[in-house]
């Protein structure tokens, strides 16, 4: 993938590409609680916000690098999913579902309605060239590598999250949680911790997510679409695997443009998302990538017996 910009000269296709590698990170972000921990969150778009707009409102109005931003980002995130955590962590059922949905909305409407954020018109970034401290290019090109780079880091801790301890205790919650606590595990504090980072991997996403753009605004990073759309990615690809969320981006990415492009209606993309979504669920509740991997395994153990055989 490294050396693919040098063979494809379109810029839409580089974007498609940068797009699905961004929400292979959405999808990663959101798959630590949702699929690791099976607790259900709805509210990744407001943490993608919480990236985004710390990014454009310090860049913007003060100079500062998005890099520097992250910090920022990462804390803010921490301190609003402790407080969602803390408060429904301890309830069983629905309960965090419906308040991770309550929170998004809130800080949408906080978004919309002020004036700091510059309402429902969003921002625009005010960097223009090519400047990488900025994170402002020409084209998409460089954020092409920027986005392979920032996937291979996300890919890799997340499977040293799923090796750790805390993966580990997650894992064993999301079997059965009142066993888990009977063992000892304590299953408040790890939900919350497996929370805390995915938000925080999900506002640094979205701190590049938006140099991206150029342009963000309550619709493009803080809608229920957009959580939606970041759940199902994981949900379609694969829930609890490492790979899913990558294959579900690179499979639903691709296929929104397609839509896009031929119905040319503007809730097509949701339609899809339902469409899939009952296929998935009808015929492959895992997800699409363990149904790869196992026609991968399937070919190398035919090809191993025929060597064999010869």
């Amino acid at each position: 993938m490294a050396v693919l910009p040098m063979f494809v000269t379109s810029n839409y296709i580089t974007n498609v590409l940068v797009n699905c590698m961004v929400f292979s990170i959405f999808g990663l972000s959101w798959n630590i609680i949702g699929g690791y921990g099976a607790q259900i969150s709805w509210c990744s778009a407001a943490f993608v916000a919480i990236g985004a707009y710390v990014n454009f409102i310090f860049s913007n109005d003060f100079g500062i690098s998005p890099f520097i931003t992250l910090p920022i980002s990462m804390v803010l995130s921490l301190v609003l999913s402790t407080l969602i955590g803390y408060g429904t962590f301890r309830l069983q059922g629905a309960y965090f579902s419906i308040a991770t949905i309550a929170f998004a909305e809130t800080l949408r409407s906080i978004i919309t309605y002020s004036d700091f954020t510059k309402g429902a018109a969003g921002m625009y970034s005010t960097y223009r060239g090519h400047d990488f401290w900025s994170l402002s290019f020409a084209n998409d090109a460089p954020f092409y590598y920027i986005m392979l780079v920032l996937l291979f880091l996300t890919l890799v801790f997340t499977y040293r999250f799923t090796v750790s301890k805390t993966g580990w205790y997650l894992s064993c919650i999301k079997g059965d949680e009142i066993a888990a606590g009977s063992l000892g595990i304590e299953t408040f504090k790890v939900k919350l911790r497996a929370f805390q980072i995915s938000a925080m991997m999900m506002s640094v996403a979205g701190c590049f997510y938006a140099s991206f753009l150029s342009y963000i605004s309550p619709v493009s990073t803080c809608s229920f679409d957009l959580s939606i759309k970041i759940g199902v990615v994981a949900i379609i690809g694969g829930i609890g695997t490492l790979w899913g969320p990558v294959v579900g981006a690179f499979i639903i990415i691709p296929l929104i443009e397609v839509a896009a492009s031929l119905l040319g209606a503007s809730g097509s993309s949701n339609v899809l998302y339902g469409l899939m979504l009952v296929l998935i669920v009808m015929f492959r509740p895992a997800g699409v990538f363990p149904l790869l991997r196992n026609l991968f395994y399937k070919l190398v153990n035919r090809n191993q017996k025929q060597v064999k055989g010869a």
